[in-house]
């Protein structure tokens, strides 16, 4: 299963607020074994992703019209961190583990396809992988969770 955190105002680079950003878990993700049970990712087969709404407001002040794909000034950017380790799993799970994620808007354009996209002003919904890959070993039965961190800033 996959988690995600809510966070409040983001600060610019000269700590002034220039406005709000709210991270919202619409569905939390599913991550499924590979078949070889070196995997566990919401890309397998079965496994999903979990999805986002990240909704952005600028203050009164700060122009909306400076905040763009080819401009990126007062513009707020969200940022995937994966997990270090499992928040829950089987003795020893932790061991040789590597985990990756990855940041899609809903849709699943691969143009964000990274690990942090800006966000343009308004509501978007985004869609966050996540997989953990044994380096050594297979993962054992048993239940696992991890949880990654969702910035906005």
């Amino acid at each position: 299963m996959l988690t995600a955190a809510m966070v409040g105002p983001a600060i610019a680079l000269v700590d002034a607020t220039i406005g709000t950003c709210t991270i919202v878990v619409v569905s939390p993700g599913t991550l499924t074994a590979s078949t070889d049970l070196r995997s566990l990712s919401s890309t397998n087969a079965g496994g999903q992703a979990a999805r986002v709404s990240v909704t952005t407001l600028l203050n009164g002040g700060v122009p909306q019209a400076t905040c763009s794909l080819a401009v990126q000034v007062n513009c707020f950017r969200v940022t995937f961190v994966p997990p270090t380790s499992f928040a829950f799993a089987p003795a020893g799970a932790d061991a040789s583990v590597q985990f990756a994620g990855r940041i899609q808007p809903q849709g699943g354009t691969a143009l964000l396809d990274l690990l942090s996209a800006v966000v343009l002003m308004g509501t978007q919904t985004i869609d966050l992988s996540l997989s953990a890959t044994k380096t050594a070993g297979v993962f054992t039965a048993g239940t696992y969770q991890a949880q990654p961190t969702i910035r906005c800033e």
